[in-house]
């Protein structure tokens, strides 16, 4: 035998080599990827799949509140009824008008959550000072645009016979403007390059939080935070690339103010992100410079000419909250320090009573959000186009509080103490680094924690 047949021997004598199966681990990891890529090449069928597990999640989650037979939420739907009540008839809520006696039974008869119980006067008129304010609204802080906006929803609710009740039937509007906030969000993540797996799980995880209930499930203006938050940053994000006229930053960053003042952070840490944005070499300074001065002249313009549109129609001298009595200082800031990291990413916090399963399941949620914002700003590199995103989040979590509190001194002469509800608008903008992550621990971390939450709300059906 030859040298070269002993070799071709050896040769065809080895096994040949078989690739390892991949690990249970590696599949269940790579499922994400294989899901946002078969989805990317169906973008029609996503978007529709999108838009009715969003509608449902906002269905489940505000039916239950919404004809729940407990009292009225304790973050001023009383005053809010009585909007919705004129709205319906076509009125304003005015300063100096008095709450009507619709509003006036539904608080006699349910009660507040967590503060009184049904009055045994139920059925009886409603005395002016038996009444908070003495029987004047504190509605008209706000702009009418979500009472008039939700009354015209509750007209439909109404005629399609699902209830007859106008309390009802406005909660009910609030499964729309929650349904419309999580597709804006998903929208906004997707404009900055997420998939479609995060984007859905994130805006499913906030739709379902214990402050986003409070929110949608009971008459609030707040109602809209994630909508107009989103709409907002989406417009911003796509200016940076040219996709929106330069003259239309300017009503776009004005829109907030009438819907709700606090959502004017939105445009305002819009602002944030541009700057940012050229301090990182992302964008000329000209440009940034521009589009950051029209987004915060438009904001504080918004908060502006609103409250002179509000005093202008004012009926009587305003009654002042005993809150609001309190003279405006450095003292006064000082002594509330505290509250200025309000709009830090808390959906676990809501003034409603919510089922232990949804506090616990939202946690998770809440610090995914803070570590994808702060994890991006310590280790994402300038070039990175997700940079400026994380730095503006970060901003908006640490100065978003004191911020509006600063705005509506100027604007008005007030003194605001910061809640979560007041950093709505922003939470798409925390969002967005949590929607472009694919780690697999990040995805199904996510995934139970929206899921739990979101079938705690179904076991209450």
């Amino acid at each position: 035998m030859t040298g070269s047949s002993v070799l071709g021997a050896a040769v065809t004598s080895e096994p040949a080599a078989t690739p390892e199966p991949p690990r249970l681990l590696d599949r269940v990891a790579d499922l994400p990827r294989r899901a946002d890529a078969w989805l990317e090449l169906r973008r029609r069928l996503a978007w529709g799949f999108t838009a009715l597990l969003l509608g449902l999640v906002a269905v489940v989650v505000v039916v239950p509140a919404a004809t729940g037979p407990g009292g009225v939420s304790p973050v001023d739907e009383y005053w809010y009824a009585d909007a919705l009540d004129k709205a319906d008839r076509g009125e304003l809520s005015n300063t100096g008008d008095k709450v009507d006696p619709y509003a006036r039974q539904v608080m006699a008869c349910r009660g507040v959550i967590g503060v009184n119980p049904p009055s045994p006067a139920c059925g009886a008129p409603q005395l002016d000072a038996a009444l908070p304010l003495n029987g004047y609204t504190a509605a008209d802080i706000h702009a009418p645009t979500y009472f008039f906006a939700t009354a015209l929803g509750s007209k439909v609710v109404r005629a399609l016979g699902i209830t007859e009740d106008l309390l009802i039937a406005g909660r009910l509007v609030g499964a729309l403007w929650l349904a419309l906030g999580m597709l804006a969000m998903v929208a906004l993540g997707r404009a900055w390059g997420a998939g479609w797996l995060m984007p859905v799980l994130t805006a499913a995880g906030v739709g379902a939080s214990p402050l986003l209930v409070s929110v949608s499930g009971y008459l609030s203006p707040d109602a809209l935070g994630l909508l107009v938050g989103a709409g907002v940053l989406l417009a911003v994000t796509h200016w940076m690339r040219g996709r929106v006229p330069t003259a239309l930053l300017l009503p776009i960053a004005m829109l907030p103010a009438f819907v709700k003042v606090p959502f004017v952070l939105a445009p305002l840490f819009g602002a944030v992100l541009l700057v940012v944005a050229a301090i990182a070499g992302q964008a000329t300074w000209r440009r940034a410079l521009a589009g950051s001065a029209l987004l915060v002249g438009g904001a504080g313009a918004g908060a502006i000419l609103w409250q002179l549109v509000r005093r202008s129609l004012e009926v009587a001298e305003p009654v002042l909250h005993p809150a609001a009595e309190q003279p405006v200082s450095i003292s006064s800031f000082a002594s509330y320090l505290g509250y200025y990291l309000e709009t830090i990413p808390s959906t676990s916090g809501a003034p409603i009573p919510v089922p232990a399963a949804l506090a616990i399941a939202v946690l998770p949620l809440g610090w995914l959000l803070l570590a994808a914002s702060l994890g991006g700003m310590l280790f994402r590199n300038r070039e990175d186009p997700l940079t400026p995103v994380c730095w503006a989040g970060v901003a908006g979590m640490v100065m978003g509080s004191i911020v509006l509190s600063l705005i509506v001194l100027l604007a008005s002469g007030g003194f605001l103490i910061g809640t979560p509800r007041y950093g709505l608008a922003l939470v798409p903008l925390f969002a967005i680094p949590l929607m472009c992550t694919r780690h697999p621990v990040a995805v199904l971390t996510l995934a139970a924690s929206a899921g739990v939450s979101v079938l705690s709300h179904a076991l209450l059906w």
